[in-house]
């Protein structure tokens, strides 16, 4: 894993150099820590269905915009032909791509959940914490979702050609967030149980396998015959 955590700290440091990304991961959390902390004021009871989701979106956004920058950026500008001449196996590299993007939008659910406690029991004047099984949710479920986003969106845009390249990021961008919502309206204002965290969770790490399954079908020859 040394190599790959090598490429992770490189996509991360270009993440962080990047005036827009900065912007995304400071502004996005704070508004939206705001917003539904007034809703939270109004109706305290809600506090764990906005922790259970809006760290989670947030983290998502931010992963679908890093995800084309690290992937799609490369692939355009032909810098993943030089990528392609190391030693490194397509699946390594991909790996280590997709922890560069997964990491940072981890910490930006993290941030922007933290916000939410703190500006939330600011307005209320009173201590009002999210239920433990939030706990879980945070440091396994959102790492799992996110691992899958990322790993999914880029995996296609490797296997891609130029034209479709978009197309099949913002299919399964409009895919995740419509299950999301979806869930959500099941879900309602109920209180989130175990059996839900547990299914979110077993589901992440499905299809988390299954994507890292999935980059056996990637080869050097096709990525490149793809970039023209």
């Amino acid at each position: 894993m040394k190599k790959e955590f090598i490429i992770a700290r490189k996509e991360m440091r270009e993440i962080l150099q990047s005036k827009s990304s900065l912007f995304f991961a400071l502004g996005y959390p704070i508004f939206f820590s705001v917003m539904t902390a007034l809703g939270i004021r109004k109706i305290p009871g809600t506090m764990d269905t906005v922790i259970f989701y809006i760290p989670l979106l947030i983290g998502i956004l931010f992963a679908y915009v890093s995800t084309g920058r690290i992937f799609f950026r490369e692939k355009q500008d032909k810098i993943i032909e030089t990528l392609l001449c190391t030693p490194l196996s397509l699946k390594r590299l991909w790996l280590g791509k997709v922890l560069g993007a997964a990491i940072p939008s981890y910490a930006v659910s993290i941030f922007s959940a933290i916000l939410i406690v703190l500006v939330s029991n600011t307005l209320m004047k009173s201590l009002v914490l999210p239920s433990p099984i939030l706990l879980l949710h945070m440091l396994i479920t959102i790492p799992l979702f996110l691992l899958v986003v990322v790993g999914l969106i880029g995996f296609l845009y490797l296997l891609a050609g130029m034209r479709e390249i978009r197309a099949a990021g913002t299919v399964i961008f409009v895919v995740i967030f419509g299950a999301l919502f979806g869930g959500l309206r099941l879900i309602g204002k109920s209180h989130i149980s175990w059996l839900i965290e547990v299914a979110l969770m077993i589901i992440s790490l499905f299809l988390v396998i299954l994507t890292g399954y999935l980059t056996r079908y990637l080869s050097k020859e096709r990525i490149v015959t793809t970039i023209t």
